[in-house]
């Protein structure tokens, strides 16, 4: 998020990272679905790993919109930041059984965790490309 004039916060980033959920989201559906019919394996490794991608998005978007809403919402950031403290032995259980009991594909686990990271980039480069953002990005910063 980035300030603008009068105390305001900019809401380009945030709809950037709608953009990116609902990419990595329709990826990962799309994905899944596609690996059903050919590995059981496969497409239940795409579906943990895009999960925690998309979990931890969702999490860290949650977070940062806590963070610069008003005061009044104190108790909120506290809750968060214990999610987010609490996430980490949550993934390696999740982790663990999925591996361990459910037998998923490792690789198919890496290339579900790595949708956003790719949509991230595919948005990057498109808002790099496109000439309206970057009118947009300079307009906003005077």
């Amino acid at each position: 998020m980035r300030a603008v004039r009068g105390g305001g916060v900019s809401k380009t980033p945030i709809g950037l990272v709608s953009l990116v959920m609902w990419g990595a989201l329709a990826l990962w559906g799309l994905g899944t679905l596609a690996l059903l019919p050919l590995d059981a394996r496969a497409a239940c490794g795409m579906a943990v790993g895009g999960g925690i991608g998309l979990g931890t998005l969702a999490l860290y978007r949650a977070l940062v919109k806590a963070w610069v809403r008003p005061d009044r919402w104190r108790r909120g950031r506290f809750v968060l930041a214990g999610i987010w403290l609490v996430k980490w032995p949550v993934l390696g259980a999740l982790l663990y059984l999925a591996l361990k009991e459910w037998r998923v594909s490792p690789v198919w686990v890496c290339v579900g965790v790595g949708l956003v990271p790719a949509v991230v980039t595919a948005v990057a480069v498109w808002a790099h490309v496109t000439p309206d953002w970057q009118q947009k990005a300079t307009l906003e910063m005077e």
